[in-house]
């Protein structure tokens, strides 16, 4: 148990140290870019967020970094615990499979923004966005590495900051559970199937810790690897066909 409660931990670290490195630094840079190669007569204007294109300060920044990368890695955590152990069985493929796989559930919401719509060329933000949900992945994997090596396994006296990270990971679970079986909070065709999916996948990677852990027949091993591919398998579908969808409306 204490195994499984150090894996875990470990995910939900680097979900949100990666979250804060590309989704905060890594956005600032992106919409540092955008609004350089943006039309003049879109300097000045004021995005979805109510911040002014060309204007950038501490306080944005840091607003950025928190909200963004920090809330934002804490979302995407709970499909960094359903992908990343199957993913990294992919080798140097794991990286991009997990970011696509968290761009496939939160993505969506991203291209979804009015700010596509008044910044251009439109093509290029949309290609930096998605290159930061890829870069996130990668950037998870590596972190999930680095972790491991150094991250020592909980004692009595460090137990509760375990726990404490674990909890923090799972703050999301509600929403992400809302978000994908609510037609109310989705709005994605079909919101009960994706729901699904992730159900599935989540519940098969923590069979996979589990097994990992302990002694199991060959065909409980080839059960939960199986469900837990079909499960990313759709999520990846179902979710990326409606982040293309989003992109299709913008381009």
């Amino acid at each position: 148990m204490i195994d499984l409660l150090r894996g875990l931990s470990i995910l939900g670290l680097a979900s949100v140290i990666s979250g804060v490195l590309v989704g905060g630094v890594g956005g600032r840079v992106v919409m540092s870019i955008s609004a350089m190669v943006a039309q003049p007569e879109a300097i000045g204007r004021l995005t979805e967020n109510g911040n002014r294109i060309g204007e950038f300060t501490i306080g944005g920044t840091l607003v950025l970094i928190v909200f963004v990368g920090l809330l934002g890695g804490l979302v995407a955590s709970i499909t960094v615990v359903a992908s990343e152990p199957l993913a990294r069985r992919a080798g140097v493929l794991g990286g991009p499979i997990i970011g696509a796989a968290v761009l496939a559930t939160i993505g969506s919401e991203t291209f979804e923004s009015f700010d596509f719509r008044i910044l251009e060329p439109v093509a290029l933000n949309v290609a930096m966005f998605l290159g930061l949900g890829l870069l996130f992945g990668v950037v998870v994997a590596v972190t999930v590495r680095l972790l491991d090596r150094r991250l020592a396994a909980p004692s009595e006296r460090s137990l509760p900051l375990y726990l404490t990270v674990v909890a923090l990971g799972s703050l999301p679970l509600l929403t992400n559970v809302l978000f994908f079986t609510s037609r109310d909070f989705c709005g994605c065709q079909p919101w009960s199937l994706m729901g699904l999916m992730l159900l599935l996948t989540t519940v098969a990677a923590v069979g996979w810790h589990l097994l990992s852990i302990f002694e199991a027949p060959r065909w409980q091993r080839i059960l939960v690897e199986a469900t837990g591919i079909g499960g990313l398998l759709g999520i990846l579908v179902l979710g990326l066909g409606r982040v293309m969808e989003d992109i299709g409306r913008i381009l």
